[in-house]
């Protein structure tokens, strides 16, 4: 269900910065990409404190402090493929 509801928050985000800015490309897309990596790790954290990160084989909460710069780096590189695409999409779309 978490990774659903971060794709989802991913494209729309992505998807306004670039109708807001269509002229823009690049720097919407650099835009977007961070404002996409600062959602998805307060969403991480939001997520951890609720309670949705629980494994499911073990029922332990997930701890993820010590892999921050990997899940960071991650976040970010599909951020910036998900900012791309859609960017790309609606600069298809739009002329």
């Amino acid at each position: 269900m978490v990774p659903y509801i971060l794709t989802i928050l991913c494209v729309l985000v992505a998807g306004a910065i670039h109708w807001m800015s269509p002229k823009a490309y690049w720097k919407a897309t650099i835009m977007s990409t961070a404002v996409i990596l600062l959602f998805s790790v307060a969403a991480l954290f939001i997520f951890q404190a609720s309670g949705m990160l629980v494994s499911e084989h073990t029922g332990e909460n997930a701890d993820f402090s010590g892999q921050m710069l990997t899940i960071t780096t991650m976040i970010a590189f599909f951020g910036f493929l998900i900012s791309l695409f859609v960017g790309w999409f609606l600069r298809v779309v739009r002329n």
